[in-house]
């Protein structure tokens, strides 16, 4: 049984921490730059101290929902030669032509398609699909619920809501914010803030 870290003790890295437990993982514990969670219970869990009591090599799984703070930490992995595991829940369906990048989590009832390419560090979230040839950047939180039709890009660091879709061939930029429950029909530019039926930049 392999030995992992949680880095990030909310509500994000208690579901990633079930997920690696249920992968059959050992917990040592969370990890979370907050001092003062440090000593307190997360499930079955302690909250060890900050990141900074992770040794050199170590596997940690990122249980941050913070785009851009995950993306810091990769790099921060990098440095310190963490493990970090691409960490797929049982009942997700993973095609064997699709890659997936270090430190993603695949959580329940996820779907995605042929020659899909996930970057490092995303969220794939409950009940999202992924279709035939998409693109997904670094960092990116792909919400519950969405549908991403064939060949959709999403750039890094970007969340796309809860319950939205995209049609086929769209391409979301770097930086964005999807809306809930959006319908993106159109590409939308790098930094932006996008949403509705159809989803346009506001921001």
């Amino acid at each position: 049984m392999k030995a992992i870290y949680i880095y990030g003790a909310g509500g994000h890295g208690a579901v990633v921490a079930e997920i690696a437990h249920l992968l059959g993982y050992d917990i040592l514990g969370f990890v979370d730059d907050n001092s003062a969670l440090t000593g307190k219970s997360v499930l079955d869990w302690k909250v060890l101290g900050t990141g900074d009591l992770i040794p050199d090599g170590a596997t940690v799984a990122l249980g941050i929902g913070d785009n851009v703070t995950r993306a810091a930490l990769t790099q921060r992995a990098r440095d310190r030669k963490w493990s970090l595991p691409v960490l797929v829940h049982p009942s997700a369906i993973i095609s064997p032509s699709a890659v997936l990048g270090a430190g993603t989590v695949v959580m329940a009832q996820v779907a995605v398609n042929a020659r899909a390419r996930i970057g490092e560090a995303c969220i794939l979230n409950t009940s999202c699909s992924v279709d035939h040839d998409c693109s997904i950047g670094c960092a990116v939180h792909i919400a519950p619920g969405v549908r991403l039709a064939g060949s959709v890009t999403v750039g890094d660091r970007t969340l796309v809501g809860i319950g939205s879709c995209a049609r086929p061939g769209v391409c979301i930029g770097c930086d964005c914010i999807i809306g809930a429950g959006s319908v993106v029909v159109c590409d939308i530019p790098d930094y932006c803030v996008a949403y509705g039926n159809p989803a346009r930049p506001r921001a």
